[in-house]
């Protein structure tokens, strides 16, 4: 019996600061599905949770990927904002929102305030 009980996952906690483009943070980062829980799986998916009661220092650099990537905005109370640049455009982005990152555009997403969570999903599992 539970043959499937492979594909049920618990998350990883790991610092920004190890995942290639990113610096040092405090928000914090959970892989909740990539190469290392499921190896066959082609995706990535990464849930990080935000609370700017605290200052946060810009953490991502503008990078690309050769495939495409979701980021989707979450809060309670809509607080959450992401500055989002594609390309040579910023924007403020303000939960609930989603950002749809297609393969080869260069990006980045710095927290600017509130309190929610950062759902990043990348359609490879090499991340």
């Amino acid at each position: 019996m539970h043959q499937y009980k492979k594909l049920i996952t618990h998350g990883i906690n790991e610092p920004l600061s190890k995942i290639p483009f990113h610096s040092k943070s405090p928000v914090k980062r959970t892989l909740m599905l990539g190469k290392k829980l499921i190896p066959a799986s082609n995706i990535h998916l990464a849930v990080h949770q935000v609370d700017t009661n605290k200052k946060i220092s810009k953490y991502s650099n503008l990078h690309k990927h050769d495939v495409d990537e979701v980021n989707i905005i979450l809060s309670h109370d809509k607080s959450l904002v992401y500055e989002i640049q594609l390309e040579d455009e910023i924007y403020k982005v303000r939960s609930p929102s989603t950002i749809f990152i297609p393969k080869g555009i260069k990006h980045r997403a710095d927290v600017v305030s509130g309190k929610g969570v950062f759902v990043c999903l990348i359609m490879s599992n090499k991340y």
